[in-house]
C-alpha cells in the first residue's frame, strides 16, 4: 500500500497532475464563462477569488483586498492581479475542471498549480 500511496503523490506533484486525474480542460473563453466567470473561488485557506465576466477580478486572501482584471488568450487565462493596491502577478495560466474542482497551472502549464473549490 505504502509504495501506491508514494506513486499517488508524486502524480499530484508533478506538473501534469490536472491531467492524470480525470480533469477536463477548459480551452475557450466560451467554457471558461460558462463554468468558472462570475462564481467564487475558494482556496484551502478561505481566500477568494473571483473572475468577474466583465474582465475584473475580485477576492479577499488574509485581510487584504484582491483586484484586477483578466482576458482569454490562447487557450489560457491571462491576469494582472493585485493585492491590497499593489501588483503582485501577471500570468497566462492553464485551467482544468473536475466536478466543483479548478486546478490553475502557471505558465501556461509549465509551472506549479493551484487548486480552487467553486462556489
Amino acid at each position: 500500500m505504502k509504495p501506491l500511496a508514494l506513486a499517488l503523490a508524486a502524480i499530484i506533484a508533478s506538473t501534469g497532475a490536472a491531467q492524470a486525474l480525470d480533469f477536463t480542460r477548459i480551452s475557450s473563453e466560451r467554457a471558461f464563462r460558462q463554468f468558472v466567470a462570475d462564481r467564487t473561488l475558494v482556496d484551502d485557506f478561505g481566500g477568494t477569488l473571483i473572475f468577474a465576466g466583465n474582465g475584473g477580478i475580485g477576492g479577499q486572501r488574509d485581510r487584504s483586498r484582491i483586484s484586477g482584471g483578466w482576458v482569454w488568450n490562447e487557450g489560457a487565462l491571462c491576469h494582472r492581479t493585485r493585492i491590497d493596491g499593489l501588483e503582485f502577478e501577471r500570468d497566462c495560466k492553464l485551467l482544468y475542471i473536475r466536478g466543483n474542482v479548478v486546478v490553475m497551472q502557471e505558465k501556461r502549464g509549465t509551472s506549479s498549480q493551484q487548486t480552487w473549490t467553486l462556489r
